[in-house]
């Protein structure tokens, strides 16, 4: 069995670093698995997976319509992508008209969390839909004592840092991560990811206001440096198909601060592997809360840690082989 693992260059770097990340896990993932790999769909393969939703894309789902099984992961959502880009949310519904077409072509839908097969549920789609996590490298996200002292001394860190890691989007809570950092003074919060070229002006406006203790370091060319950097993961983002980099971070040992959002519920417990706020009063008490409690850290921390060893890369590869091996 060879399966064609393919994303469009172009949409990948201009769209979401995070499907270039799921796209790189899953071709690993398989590989841990036995399961023969290309993303050359001008080679000979018995499977076709598209990880996009491009022009290119489209191309080879309508070519390879009813010779070859296809299976279509659904990363790209109209509420994934609403309130992200200028003109996204005017956008956005007509995405998702487009959305229902192109992953109606679909034989087999992979939803990458139980709230995106949720959210694509909604669309009306006559195709099975499975969850398969996008997946972590919990061997290369670890703690790194060596990484941690060059990360804090190249954005010049002291203390205990709340931080993210992520393209900067509203979407993201970036101005809810702003708010936090006027009520806590005393700590630098620092975002780790780069302000994309066709951000909402509201973002930018939210960034040049920013407190003087939140730092901005825009691209970073080791992820795993910023993951070793920080202390306490907060990531307030409101949508999210998955959630990579909280993941990632989990991975890494940091406990975690997330939004009490619909995509979070189930995968993350309060107080078990994660704390949930809403309002900046609320993250800033979770924060200080953590970083006066070592206690508590550790045991987030470890509860974290378990949700990333649930979605490693060889599970996932086992999940995926599984689910062709039916197809076949």
């Amino acid at each position: 069995m060879k399966v064609c693992v393919y994303l469009e260059t172009g949409y990948s770097s201009n769209w979401s670093g995070g499907i270039r990340r799921a796209h790189d896990n899953q071709i690993k993932a398989l590989k841990s698995a036995g399961v023969h790999v290309t993303s050359d769909p001008s080679e000979s393969f018995d499977i076709l997976h598209l990880h996009s939703v491009g022009p290119i894309s489209l191309y080879l789902a309508e070519k390879y319509n009813g010779r070859r099984p296809l299976v279509i992961h659904s990363h790209t959502t109209a509420e994934d992508f609403a309130n992200s880009f200028r003109m996204s949310d005017h956008i956005a519904p007509y995405l998702g008209r487009y959305l229902r077409f192109f992953y109606g072509k679909a034989d087999m839908l992979i939803a990458p969390s139980p709230y995106a097969r949720e959210v694509l549920q909604r669309y009306d789609l006559d195709r099975p839909i499975e969850v398969v996590s996008n997946g972590v490298d919990v061997r290369r996200f670890a703690p790194n004592r060596r990484k941690r002292l060059i990360g804090r001394a190249r954005y010049g860190l002291e203390g205990i840092v709340p931080f993210s890691v992520g393209l900067v989007f509203l979407r993201k809570g970036v101005d809810l991560f702003c708010d936090v950092g006027r009520l806590l003074p005393k700590f630098t919060l620092a975002w780790f990811g780069r302000v994309h070229k066709a951000v909402k002006l509201e973002t930018l406006r939210v960034i040049e206001s920013a407190p003087e203790n939140v730092l901005f370091t825009g691209y970073v060319e080791d992820v795993v440096e910023a993951y070793a950097a920080g202390d306490i993961f907060f990531f307030p983002s409101s949508v999210e198909n998955e959630g990579i980099a909280v993941l990632e971070a989990g991975a890494c040992g940091k406990p975690l601060v997330l939004r009490d959002a619909e995509c979070f519920a189930g995968r993350f417990q309060h107080g078990v592997n994660c704390l949930k706020g809403n309002t900046p009063e609320e993250f800033a008490a979770l924060i200080r809360q953590i970083a006066e409690d070592p206690a508590l850290a550790a045991r987030l921390s470890e509860g974290a840690l378990e949700v990333a060893r649930r979605h490693s890369l060889e599970l996932v590869g086992q999940r995926l082989r599984s689910i062709y091996t039916q197809l076949v």
